[in-house]
């Protein structure tokens, strides 16, 4: 094991604790309307250019990212993992001499985990906010190692590497990994909830399936709507609900929720939209992601009730900024979303009809306070 300290924010956030207080619109559903109203919070500005991810948010609305950080001081010079609170971002440096870590998942008590490069290989990180970070092994005769979630009991799930491929794997509190069981082709383990359910992928290259292995029991091949050929399990919610993406043979894909109960629902598109994906979904059954749209990819929220919405259509225009993809939601409502500044030059009733991958990456939480979660 290799204990690495989290290292202080050193980038100004005094920009970062710019608390906007946006009202949603009236949104009319069967025989009811629901008023909604957010507080949108300005966590983090990450530089384009440079992959981002961005995770959560746990029950506290803490949010987890990867990326290289823009602050006073311009961007930072190597790509880490971040923790995102109300007006701090605490950079995770990773294991000895990485350079290269990222953080892809938190529980509810600030545990989180991730991976980070060595001289050999990627492995797997766990750590605290208030701890060490420390490696998380791949399985025996493995090299690498990726972890995508870590449940509140401390178990962990991803995948471990070597001249065999990627294999699913989950990882006891204490560190101990075991193969998941039944996995074809490639696989990875990428959520699991307090339960024990995990969600992930199973098979060849270019025809993934999404799996669950419920209780850490035996796999169980998720169906696929109908036209569809290949699919992806990303997130999972405490009834155990997965969603993820659908694709067809064109490999155009579609928000896709896998209720517990049984059967396949494909979420749709926003109007003008040539694919979705969900990222997120909540214990309530609300399932948030990415969408195409007649003004390029928006982030979405999906009820059962309302259906597939445009998450700026949700907020007072104009914000000065467009909330491209939402990457989770908690039992609270909050949500985690990624967008960036409106170009007024390319805008259009308050909506930018580009994606502006020129831009930096901003990433907000969105706190619900009014209507039905």
């Amino acid at each position: 094991m290799h204990p690495f300290r989290l290292a202080p924010c050193t980038f100004s956030c005094s920009a970062l604790r710019r608390t906007l207080s946006v009202m949603a619109l009236v949104v009319a559903s069967a025989g009811s309307a629901a008023a909604a109203s957010y507080q949108v919070t300005d966590l983090a500005t990450f530089a384009q250019g440079h992959p981002v991810v961005v995770r959560g948010p746990n029950s506290d609305g803490v949010g987890a990212a990867g990326g290289k950080v823009v602050g006073s001081g311009g961007a930072s010079a190597q790509r880490r993992g971040f923790l995102l609170r109300n007006g701090t971002v605490q950079m995770v440096a990773g294991l000895p001499g990485s350079d290269n870590t990222v953080v892809l998942g938190i529980n509810d008590a600030a545990t989180f985990v991730g991976s980070s490069n060595t001289a050999t290989a990627v492995r797997a990180i766990v750590g605290a906010s208030a701890g060490q970070v420390r490696e998380l092994a791949p399985l025996p005769g493995d090299k690498g190692s990726v972890a995508f979630a870590v449940n509140n009991l401390g178990i962990a799930v991803g995948y471990s590497s070597g001249a065999g491929g990627q294999r699913a794997i989950m990882w006891t509190a204490s560190g101990t990994p075991t193969a998941l069981p039944g996995a074809t082709g490639l696989s990875r383990a990428t959520a699991i909830n307090q339960r024990g359910d995990i969600a992930g992928t199973s098979g060849p290259t270019g025809a993934p399936r999404a799996v669950v292995w419920r209780a850490g029991q035996e796999l169980v091949a998720l169906p696929l709507p109908a036209g569809q050929a290949a699919s992806e399990a990303y997130a999972l919610n405490a009834r155990g609900d997965a969603a993820g993406y659908s694709a067809g043979r064109a490999s155009v894909r579609r928000a896709t929720l896998w209720p517990s109960t049984g059967g396949v629902v494909d979420l749709g598109v926003l109007p003008g939209g040539g694919f979705s994906v969900a990222y997120g979904s909540n214990d309530a059954g609300a399932v948030v992601g990415i969408s195409g749209s007649s003004a390029g990819s928006r982030a979405f929220i999906w009820t059962q009730a309302q259906g597939l919405q445009d998450l700026n259509a949700l907020i007072a225009q104009p914000a000065g900024f467009v909330l491209t993809s939402a990457m989770g939601i908690n039992a609270q409502g909050m949500i985690l979303a990624i967008g960036h500044d409106v170009d007024p030059g390319h805008s259009h009733g308050g909506h930018s009809h580009d994606d502006h991958a020129h831009f930096p990456v901003r990433v907000f939480l969105l706190t619900r306070s009014g209507g039905a979660r």
